[in-house]
């Protein structure tokens, strides 16, 4: 097995780790209330995570089938991650200007630097929508997913961006609407837990590429020894 398939299977294997691990912190920054160093950690690692996610699951779709739309797919999520790094640290860095000290009169400061991470936070959700819109549609003839996974993932990023732009400019979740975000942390495991599980036909699939890969190589030596000699 040469190099470079190597180094898929890796990617893929840190691709899964990386999601676990994103899946992991999702949850503990809604829902636990941390000190404020552990916070900003989590905070900074997650959207990493998600991208480092994405190229490894790109690795194991590509492994089936090249597509554009698949490549399209991983930068979205790199994007996503990107900004949900700072959507998270630029809010931390507002709540903690403490803006229930301000009188009515500066209210006003405190509303329009508040729309800034709640723009930030669709924003975010855009990139998210079409990383698992696009994934999900690779998923549809893929032999280790399938179409019910696929259908299910489309659904939830439709529903998704769909709320989002029905609420805009405050996500759903601010205006009291429906947040499709854990719903969308829930998938993300599933593909993740999935992956996982199909190892062995990720080995198969390199030995049997690494087989064909040899063939051609040894081709392209033939002719080009053929071609010098010409």
């Amino acid at each position: 097995m040469n190099n470079r398939l190597l180094l898929i299977k890796s990617w893929i294997k840190l691709g899964i780790i990386s999601g676990l691990l994103a899946s992991v912190i999702y949850p503990v920054l809604i829902f636990i209330n941390l000190p404020k160093v552990f916070q900003v950690v989590l905070a900074m690692a997650w959207g990493p995570l998600l991208g480092i996610s994405a190229v490894g699951g790109y690795y194991f779709f590509n492994l089936h089938r090249e597509t554009i739309s698949l490549k399209i797919a991983t930068i979205s999520q790199i994007i996503a991650g990107v900004l949900v790094t700072i959507m998270l640290l630029v809010q931390m860095a507002i709540f903690s200007a403490k803006p229930e000290v301000l009188g009515e009169s500066n209210r006003w400061i405190w509303d329009s630097i508040n729309q800034v991470q709640l723009g930030l936070d669709v924003a975010w959700d855009v990139f998210l929508f079409l990383s698992i819109f696009l994934f999900s549609i690779n998923m549809f003839n893929h032999p280790e997913f399938g179409k019910i996974f696929s259908i299910i993932g489309v659904i939830i990023s439709v529903l998704l961006i769909a709320f989002n732009i029905a609420s805009f400019p405050i996500p759903p979740g601010e205006a009291g609407s429906i947040d499709f975000g854990p719903l969308a942390g829930l998938f993300g495991l599933a593909m993740t837990v999935n992956i996982l599980l199909r190892l062995k036909w990720v080995s198969k699939k390199i030995l049997i590429t690494g087989d064909t890969y040899s063939s051609s190589e040894t081709g392209k030596k033939g002719r080009s020894l053929e071609m010098c000699k010409f």
